[in-house]
């Protein structure tokens, strides 16, 4: 998912070298929670670890760029489902699909948003691109936590035993480099 961060102020050279060392950078994920139960790996046991119940989930990434024109870059990628079973179908355990395949494609999202004044979260300007492949249904907060970590907080569509599902997901990213 890719956001812009523009700050409502001109940022001084020392700010943007101070924002630089503190934010710029790759995160990756280290905790995704659903708030409900969910079986993603179709093996009859839900969890709400998504990392549990589903590894692709562990390429999911963040990417953050300090721009010296006032601008900031934001980046989140995450894995979605695609399959050969129709998006409104239910998928069934005992049927036998002769096609059927789950599959997971990359996602980005593209918004505007600034950083707060103490620097503790970020506020998308505009709302998530709705199209028919998109799962991300929107971004409700995004929150930066000690530690060079990000918080998360998303409502998304995840395709489980039962079909497609809404989720609250809370979902954690850590640094892991600082891009030059």
């Amino acid at each position: 998912m890719i956001f812009l961060i523009s700050c409502n102020k001109k940022e001084s050279k020392e700010n943007l070298e101070q924002l630089y060392q503190k934010f710029n950078g790759n995160y990756e994920l280290i905790s995704s929670i659903s708030k409900h139960a969910v079986d993603l790996n179709m093996d009859g046991r839900a969890s709400t670890d998504l990392l549990s119940e589903n590894p692709m989930l562990s390429e999911s990434r963040l990417g953050i760029r300090i721009l010296e024109n006032d601008y900031h870059y934001f980046e989140e990628m995450w894995p979605m489902v695609s399959s050969q079973v129709r998006r409104d179908e239910v998928y069934d355990p005992n049927k036998v699909y002769s096609t059927y395949a789950l599959s997971y494609d990359s996602y980005y999202n593209m918004s505007t948003c600034l950083f707060n004044n103490d620097y503790t979260s970020i506020q998308l300007l505009r709302d998530v691109q709705k199209d028919s492949v998109n799962t991300l249904i929107s971004i409700e907060s995004i929150i930066i936590e000690a530690n060079e970590v990000i918080k998360v907080t998303a409502v998304r569509k995840l395709y489980t035993i039962e079909g497609w599902h809404t989720c609250q997901i809370e979902s954690r990213y850590k640094r892991y480099t600082i891009i030059s």
